[in-house]
């Protein structure tokens, strides 16, 4: 097995690449500056030095706000880039592990999202990994479609996620606006980069959820954390379409992680459980 990660330096990338490591997995990870996805000779030249038989697509424009404002950046990154990545896994025989996401959903489901239903983004971040997916599903000739939600996770890059971002914000005010009416399953992005080892390890092709198991709002999932971390905040629930001004969310994106569960291979863990995995490893709590 020789693995080659694009976007390594992301947050997905990073658990993907210490995992490797630890699991003492052949493998090489690329990044900005040094590798950008829509350079086709770059993309090629780091094809033919690896020689991957896997390759795991992590790199994404994932600025949801960005992505309204800079449609065709994004739309290049996300959708159109995949083509030459195709292409070059059709003809090497590679077998590609692509990262999606929840928001290639509308949200207008009260149960949650199974993988064969039917996408339906209602924002640009959204349509552009949507296209992505029908890129790859129409043309590639052995995939993985991994769609996930709620990243968290260490980068190494040393930006915050909406973990610490969330508990930065708490420390530093007295009270903090969560939203009440977005509904989603926070996964931490060590149980996902060992739920795809295990995607690839065992063949399993197409499209595929992995999120943690359960679900909540972002409410509740301050409440949880501020509990673990004993943090005695005031939450000001608010409404999505306030918080998120001009930015259609999906308000109901929860995954059924169907396929993982009837192949037998179901890694994730729930949300709570997580969560308190992440505070522990990043020794917020004890």
């Amino acid at each position: 097995m020789n693995i080659l990660v694009l976007g390594s330096k992301g947050q997905l990338g990073t658990a993907l690449s210490k995992l490797f490591l630890k699991e003492n997995i052949k493998f090489k990870g690329f990044d900005l500056p040094e590798f950008n996805i829509i350079d086709k000779n770059v993309l090629t030249s780091t094809s033919e030095k690896i020689k991957p038989d896997i390759i795991i697509n992590a790199c994404a424009f994932t600025d949801v706000y960005r992505a309204e404002t800079e449609f065709d950046k994004a739309m290049e990154i996300n959708g159109i880039s995949l083509k030459y990545l195709v292409y070059l896994c059709n003809i090497k025989d590679i077998f590609l592990c692509h990262i999606s996401t929840d928001y290639v959903f509308d949200g207008y489901k009260t149960k949650p999202y199974l993988e064969e239903d039917t996408t339906n983004p209602i924002n640009c971040y959204g349509l552009t990994k949507d296209v992505g997916e029908k890129i790859i599903q129409n043309y590639c000739q052995h995939y993985a479609i991994v769609r996930t939600a709620a990243l968290y996770g260490d980068n190494k890059n040393r930006t915050e996620n909406i973990v610490d971002k969330i508990i930065t914000s708490a420390r530093s005010n007295k009270s903090i606006s969560l939203v009440e009416d977005e509904f989603t399953s926070p996964t931490y992005t060590n149980d996902l980069a060992y739920q795809i080892y295990l995607i690839i390890k065992n063949d399993l092709q197409g499209i595929i959820h992995s999120t943690s198991e359960g679900k909540c709002n972002w409410v509740e999932f301050g409440k949880y954390i501020f509990q673990l971390l004993k943090l005695n905040v005031e939450i000001e629930n608010v409404k999505s379409r306030n918080f998120s001004k001009s930015l259609k969310k999906p308000l109901y994106s929860v995954l059924e992680n169907t396929r993982l569960k009837t192949s037998k291979i179901n890694f994730m863990p729930h949300w709570k459980q997580s969560i308190k995995k992440y505070l522990i490893d990043k020794k917020y709590i004890f």
